[in-house]
């Protein structure tokens, strides 16, 4: 009898167990919930009515760690890189563009590829991006993302080709920009050693080479 009570019990318990994992929701990550996501949000609508910048650099890490100003001799250049940001953590950030800017540099779409988004998906955010800078008439610079290194070129560079071309394609029938530095740091499709500490982020040289490559579009 007791062993019957037991086995009721342990049973009572597995299927409360399995009913609470049923129950349990499946978070998708978002770049929107993080916190250095939200605290340069935040800081970005407060500065937006600032009017002494006419450029806007905006992406993600790549674009964060970059000394533009410095880099481009040019103190009317405001960095609107965030750290691990997505076209859309992008996307909803746009409300956020200083009034006199005429001109962004836009480089954007490795963390999307990284975390398993479709290129399909990448580049029509990518074109919402887009068409909310043309719609206020500010000359858009799309520069190709940039192939990662060795260690993970297998698992990501094969997409970050397909939305490059894609890009490519797109600016070349609508009059944009298309700027390409991966000949320069990634003439074999993967970012040279030289260039990166980590096979992603760029070193100070890469960065010198990347301002020179832009200065022309001032």
């Amino acid at each position: 009898m007791r062993t019957k009570i037991l086995s009721g019990l342990l049973f009572a318990v597995l299927l409360s167990g399995c009913n609470f994992a049923e129950k349990q929701e499946v978070v998708e990550w978002k770049i929107q919930n993080d916190p250095y996501y939200k605290h340069k949000k935040s800081q970005f609508e407060v500065l937006s009515m600032n009017e002494k910048y006419t450029t806007m650099m905006l992406g993600d890490s790549i674009t964060d760690e970059g000394q533009w100003d410095e880099l481009l001799n040019n103190d009317k250049v405001q960095n609107r890189g965030i750290s691990g940001d997505t076209t859309s953590g992008v996307l909803d950030r746009l409300n956020s563009i200083s009034s006199n800017i005429q001109q962004v540099f836009i480089m954007i779409g490795v963390n999307d590829i990284m975390r398993g988004k479709e290129v399909d998906e990448v580049y029509n955010n990518y074109l919402k991006i887009i068409k909310t800078f043309k719609d206020k008439n500010i000359k858009v610079n799309i520069q190709a993302t940039l192939y990662i290194g060795e260690k993970r070129k297998a698992d990501f560079n094969p997409k970050i080709e397909e939305l490059n071309k894609r890009l490519e394609k797109y600016a070349s029938e609508n009059q944009i920009t298309f700027i390409n530095l991966n000949p320069i740091l990634a003439p074999q499709k993967v970012l040279k050693k030289e260039f990166t500490f980590d096979d992603l982020h760029l070193n100070g040289t890469a960065y010198k080479i990347w301002a020179n490559e832009i200065k022309k579009y001032f």
